[in-house]
């Protein structure tokens, strides 16, 4: 006697059910990514707004330091230089964070298309990753690095910024 399967509607019926695994683990992976991009964009974006004021902010404090510095008759310009020279630094820290939103925005575009690469499968485990994916990976991999290293090399760049400014003030007052 040979051993039989069971029969085709108990078969059919235990396909059905592996068929709606698969679409809830594909709705699943769906929400997730737009869930996870979602809250990535927002925090980048706060993060990057952020060091654009400090930065934006501190060389006008430094401009107006140096507006009412200036205005008196006793100290020349080449006093106030040291002070003047602090604003390339958040000027560099300004642009470090916009090419730091450049970085964000590829890298969330590139997360995008690795999502849009992977394959969705009916059987386990219901999403894999396509032929381009680890190539996406990668680019996307080298953009988020770049965003991190932008934004904390504008964060370096305020820093340093700040403490020249506040040196070269304290040597305006010695004086």
């Amino acid at each position: 006697m040979t051993e039989q399967g069971p029969p085709f509607e108990e078969r059919r019926y235990g396909h059905d059910l592996l068929r709606e695994d698969a679409h809830r683990a594909h709705d699943t992976s769906d929400a997730f990514h737009t869930y996870v991009n979602q809250a990535a964009i927002e925090s980048s974006n706060t993060a990057l707004k952020t060091l654009i004021v400090i930065n934006g902010g501190a060389a006008i404090a430094v401009l107006t330091f140096l507006g009412g510095v200036a205005s008196k008759d006793k100290i020349d310009f080449a006093t106030v230089a040291p002070v003047a020279y602090t604003i390339r630094y958040f000027a560099f820290g300004v642009a470090l964070t916009m090419a730091g939103m450049a970085f964000t925005y590829l890298t969330h575009y590139f997360m995008t298309a690795i999502e849009g690469s992977r394959l969705k499968i009916y059987t386990h485990p219901f999403v894999v990753d396509g032929p381009g994916t680890p190539r996406l990976r990668l680019i996307n991999r080298t953009f988020h690095i770049g965003a991190v290293a932008a934004a904390l090399s504008s964060l370096l760049l305020f820093l340093i910024g700040m403490y020249a400014a506040s040196d070269g003030i304290a040597h305006l007052l010695v004086k």
